[in-house]
C-alpha cells in the first residue's frame, strides 16, 4: 500500500522544490556576480512584467475605487437618513414645545383674567370645531353637569368670543360672534354714548358694524366693546377694532368692517361667564336685537348723504 501511494503521488515534495529553487538562486547570483552580466536579461524580464503589472494594477485601483465609492455612497445615504430622521424628530419636538408654550401663555392669561373678573366663570377647553360651512361654532369640554347653561357669554383673555347656544350633560356648543346669526350690542371704547350692534361678516374672520345710534366721527382702529345694556354681556369686553370704513352708497348706508380681538376658531381655552338669570337676559337681548333690526332706521355714517339725497329729490319735485 505504501508503494502504491508513492507511485501515484502527483506533487513534488516541498523540500525538493525548496532545494531546486535555492540552487537556481545560487547559480544565478554566481553567474551575475559583480559584473552584473544578467542585467540585460533582468531589464527584459522587468519590462515584460511591467507590461502585465501596470494593467493589473490599474484594474485593481479601479475596482478598489469603485467599491470604496459605492461604500461611501451607502454610508452617506445611511447618515443622511439618520440626520433626516433626527431633524424631523427635533422639528416635531420644537413644534410640540411651541404649542406647549402657547398653551401655557393662554392658561396664564386666562388665570389672570379669571382673578380680575367680577362675574363667576367656568374654565373650559375647546374640543373641536363643528363641521358646518354656514356656521362658526366650537364644542367645549364642559356641559350642564358642570353648570353650563344656554345663553351664557364666552370670553378669552383677548375679549368676547361668543355665546353658548346648545348644552349637553358633558359638552356645550359655542356660537362665535363671527357667525352671521349672532348680534352683540357694542359701544365705542372712547365714547360710551355711541352704541350699535355688531354681527358676523360675510367674509371669513371679520365682523360687521350694522347699526349706529347717530352719526359719529368713527375712525379706523377705533375699539368696540360690549355696552352691557342688554344685561347678558358684561360691559367693557373687547369685541373688535375697526379696520375699514367704506363710503356711503346711494342708499346712504356705510359698510363698516371690524376685526375681532379674540382668536375665533383657533381658540383653545375659554371662560364661560355665569351671568345671573341668563335665560331671561338672553331672551331680552334677542328681543332688543330683533326690534332694532325691524324698526330702527339704520343711521350709519352715511346719514348726511341720505339727507342730502332726500333734499335733492324734493328740490327736483318742486321744479
Amino acid at each position: 500500500m505504501k508503494k502504491d501511494y508513492q507511485l501515484f503521488r502527483r506533487t513534488t515534495p516541498t523540500w525538493v522544490r525548496l532545494a531546486l529553487a535555492s540552487g537556481l538562486a545560487v547559480v544565478l547570483m554566481a553567474a551575475d556576480g559583480k559584473a552584473r552580466r544578467l542585467e540585460p536579461l533582468r531589464n527584459v524580464v522587468g519590462a515584460a512584467l511591467g507590461l502585465v503589472q501596470q494593467p493589473l494594477h490599474a484594474a485593481q485601483s479601479w475596482v478598489n475605487d469603485t467599491f470604496n465609492h459605492a461604500y461611501d455612497l451607502q454610508s452617506l445615504a445611511l447618515d443622511n437618513q439618520k440626520l433626516t430622521a433626527t431633524n424631523q424628530e427635533q422639528a416635531a419636538r420644537i413644534t410640540q414645545l411651541t404649542q406647549y408654550e402657547r398653551d401655557n401663555d393662554a392658561l396664564r392669561a386666562q388665570l389672570d383674567l379669571k382673578t380680575k373678573l367680577t362675574t363667576p366663570s367656568i374654565a373650559a377647553q375647546v374640543l373641536y370645531q363643528v363641521v358646518d360651512p354656514y356656521a362658526r361654532k366650537l364644542v367645549l369640554s364642559k356641559g350642564s353637569n358642570d353648570g353650563i347653561i344656554a345663553g351664557q357669554p364666552v370670553i378669552t383673555a383677548q375679549g368676547l368670543l361668543g355665546q353658548i347656544t346648545d348644552v349637553t350633560p358633558l359638552t356645550s356648543e359655542l356660537t362665535l360672534v363671527l357667525d352671521t346669526k349672532m348680534t352683540v350690542p357694542v359701544q365705542l371704547q372712547n365714547d360710551p354714548n355711541v352704541r350699535g350692534f355688531i354681527s358676523g361678516h360675510t367674509n371669513e374672520g371679520l365682523l360687521s358694524l350694522r347699526f349706529f345710534s347717530a352719526e359719529v366721527p368713527l375712525k379706523v382702529d377705533d375699539v368696540l366693546v360690549t355696552s352691557g345694556k342688554d344685561g347678558l354681556y358684561p360691559e367693557h369686553l373687547s369685541v373688535g377694532r375697526v379696520s375699514q370704513i367704506e363710503s356711503a352708497g346711494e342708499n346712504g348706508q356705510s359698510t363698516i368692517t371690524v376685526v375681532p380681538t379674540a382668536e375665533g376658531m383657533s381658540a383653545r381655552y375659554v371662560l364661560v361667564l355665569q351671568v345671573a338669570d341668563v335665560t331671561n337676559m338672553a331672551k331680552r337681548s334677542k328681543l332688543q336685537t330683533e326690534q332694532v333690526e325691524q324698526d330702527a332706521m339704520p343711521d350709519t355714517l352715511g346719514s348726511r348723504a341720505r339727507a342730502q339725497a332726500q333734499e335733492k329729490q324734493q328740490a327736483q319735485g318742486k321744479k
